[in-house]
């Protein structure tokens, strides 16, 4: 059920990593794990440093009551947005891992039967009770009937005829979970699987047709062992349709076209793309791993965990000479220190007549004269109102520039 170690203990390795104390909270749904975890956690953790706590929403919500540096929570959005109101109570920062429905495109120049295989394996992985599995398949018309072959021949290759002796097909966590996944097998028609056992919590691997983006199995992220199937015709249409859902921690992809994989990448907002495959991409620390919008915000693994509970701090040191660089910052501000200013900021801004010198040459006086001068941030603001003019009256030379700022007078009551 959605891997309870790896997403308790990964982000523990970058909150270490990066020098922080930490509590953490297992979830309670996977009550034998997390045994495991703590009997182990008090066994090898340096209990001034790290603790670990049991419990339900309750302990949860207490322990945001608390003033921590930084909070990480994996879990689903409906709790991610608690997790977020309390934080923001004491605006503490948040890294929040939800989940969403990740859609699945197969289009029409798809490798069908290598498609088929991969998604079939990511989709059942722990009966679906993954956070990244793919949520329902979009597959073009041409491929559909091709598409669903397939899946019913790996699902029969991977788990047998009767997945239910199957030792590899997992079981739904809780009573609950299971009669909410077996509700949405009414969200559409079964062409395949649609067994329940609740005294097992047993759902077998279920295909449903006749679903479209309006259906009610559509509406939620399904975490369970049910492969909605919905067809297009048209690629751009399907664009814009997913555009207008909510941004999911997954995008995948199956294409063997470069232009319309170059498509998604740019047209789809997701926390990952996934290209020809499924589910492997998070096992590459190299891949920060995150969502957007509801499917989360903030990433982790690999360095991304480290950095996740780092706090960036700028430092600026000088020492105490060429103090006579800093004359320009310093009151009173007559015409002289005025022209100056603006006579570099013209330089900075033009990109006529100069060579690198004068570029490097003016760029060591802006930041010289800026540095601590906040007092004429006004004029380089009004200054920005005059150089459109500059190129459009022939004023592209130094000398024109330089006749400009002589001519320029400040008017002290100016605004």
């Amino acid at each position: 059920w959605n891997f309870p170690l790896q997403l308790t203990m990964i982000p523990l390795v970058g909150a270490i990593a990066a020098g922080c104390c930490a509590v953490i909270k297992p979830s309670e749904l996977v009550p034998h794990s997390t045994a495991v975890i703590v009997k182990y956690f008090r066994e090898f953790m340096d209990s001034d440093c790290y603790r670990i706590l049991q419990g339900g929403p309750d302990i949860a919500m207490k322990l945001m009551e608390q003033r921590w540096d930084h909070v990480f929570f994996t879990g689903s959005t409906e709790v991610g947005k608690k997790v977020a109101a309390k934080a923001a109570a004491n605006l503490i920062s948040t890294t929040l891992e939800l989940g969403g429905k990740s859609p699945t495109i197969v289009d029409d120049t798809a490798n069908v039967d290598v498609a088929a295989r991969r998604i079939c394996w990511g989709k059942f992985l722990n009966t679906g009770q993954v956070c990244i599995a793919p949520d329902y398949v979009v597959v073009h018309k041409s491929k559909k009937e091709e598409f669903i072959a397939s899946v019913k021949k790996y699902i029969e290759e991977f788990y047998g005829e009767d997945p239910s002796k199957s030792p590899d097909y997992a079981r739904i966590v809780n009573d609950r979970n299971f009669q909410r996944v077996k509700k949405l097998l009414d969200g559409g028609r079964v062409i395949y699987g649609g067994q329940t056992d609740a005294s097992d919590r047993y759902i077998s691997p279920t295909l449903l047709d006749g679903v479209t983006f309006d259906s009610d199995v559509m509406q939620e992220e399904i975490f369970g062992p049910i492969m909605p199937i919905v067809e297009y015709e048209d690629f751009p249409a399907l664009l814009n349709t997913l555009r207008r859902r909510e941004k999911p921690l997954v995008t995948y992809f199956f294409s063997t076209s470069k232009q319309n994989i170059d498509l998604v990448r740019r047209e789809l907002s997701s926390g990952t793309l996934s290209v020809n495959d499924t589910i492997q991409f998070v096992c590459m620390p190299q891949l920060p791993f995150g969502g957007v919008g509801f499917s989360g915000q903030g990433r982790y693994h690999g360095k991304a965990s480290f950095d996740a509970f780092t706090n960036y701090k700028s430092v600026h040191c000088r020492n105490a000479g060429m103090e006579f660089s800093n004359e320009i910052r310093y009151p009173p501000y007559h015409n002289s220190k005025i022209k100056d200013l603006l006579y570099t900021l013209v330089l900075y801004n033009s990109d006529d007549e100069f060579s690198g010198f004068k570029r490097t040459l003016a760029t060591a006086l802006k930041y010289a004269i800026i540095a601590g001068f906040t007092g004429l941030v006004s004029y380089k603001l009004k200054l920005q109102s005059y150089l459109p003019s500059l190129s459009s009256d022939g004023m592209n030379s130094i000398q024109s520039i330089k006749d400009f700022i002589s001519n320029y007078t400040i008017n002290a009551n100016a605004d």
